[in-house]
């Protein structure tokens, strides 16, 4: 007699198996969208950085909601911890007042720090110190504007993230002031990110965008699955022994 039950069996275990697998989230290099408008006004427009930021943006919405801080919700003035959806952010560095430290609603041009929120006045600043974001769940998104930025204070912004192993992206600083964008996704997903500016520059940030969730599945989850599929190859092999003794 053929043995088609038990190749039945084995090929539909094969298919599931190789359909699962074919889905298994997978480390991967992070995608990155960046642009740069170099000397750019206060008042814009920033064509390249926002056509950067769109980019990141319709990626990361495939990873879930998003959030974004304009830090026009934010209480004036310099302090070392703020609280935001899902994240809490921490900034160390000295505190040189308005214009330049903490949440500010001033600037003295594009060669420092200042909002690109349309509407908007406030962004953050925090020269010779570090921002960082704890989120409270996996992120897989993480996008951002840098205002101010002069590469004679140094040649990069650097971007650390931490996905079980510590990552960094060296981000090259304009050469006159304006605006840039940067932005990443990762389906791998990372707890925390830190921004820092190597130097004594004068600059900020505005409109961080984030996602705090996880849209791929954890692999926990996956191997549920797997053994599911496990499960049931195992069930229809002991049907066919109950029929084949019948």
């Amino acid at each position: 007699m053929a043995n088609w039950g038990g190749n039945l069996v084995r090929t539909l275990s094969a298919a599931v198996l190789t359909t699962a697998l074919s889905i298994l989230p997978i480390a991967a290099q992070a995608t990155t969208y960046a642009g740069s408008d170099d000397g750019a006004s206060t008042a814009g427009p920033f064509t390249n950085s926002a056509a950067a930021e769109a980019s990141f943006l319709a990626d990361a919405a495939s990873y879930g909601a998003l959030t974004s801080l304009d830090f026009e919700n934010f209480a004036a003035g310099y302090s070392t911890n703020y609280a935001a959806p899902g994240a809490s952010l921490t900034l160390t560095g000295p505190n040189f007042g308005a214009g330049f430290s903490g949440v500010s609603n001033t600037t003295a041009g594009d060669l420092y720090g200042f909002n690109v929120t349309a509407g908007g006045s406030q962004w953050l600043g925090f020269p010779n110190g570090t921002l960082t974001f704890n989120f409270d769940q996996i992120s897989h998104a993480f996008g951002f504007y840098a205002t101010g930025v002069q590469s004679a204070f140094g040649a990069t912004i650097q971007v650390n993230y931490n996905n079980g192993s510590s990552q960094t992206f060296d981000l090259a600083a304009n050469a006159n002031g304006g605006a840039s964008y940067f932005g990443f996704t990762d389906a791998q997903g990372f707890n925390s990110i830190t921004i820092s500016r190597p130097g004594s520059d004068a600059w900020g940030v505005d409109n961080v965008t984030y996602g705090v969730g996880s849209a791929v599945p954890e692999p926990a989850t996956w191997a549920m699955m797997i053994t599911g599929f496990g499960l049931a190859g195992t069930a229809l092999r002991r049907r066919r022994s109950l029929a084949l003794a019948a």
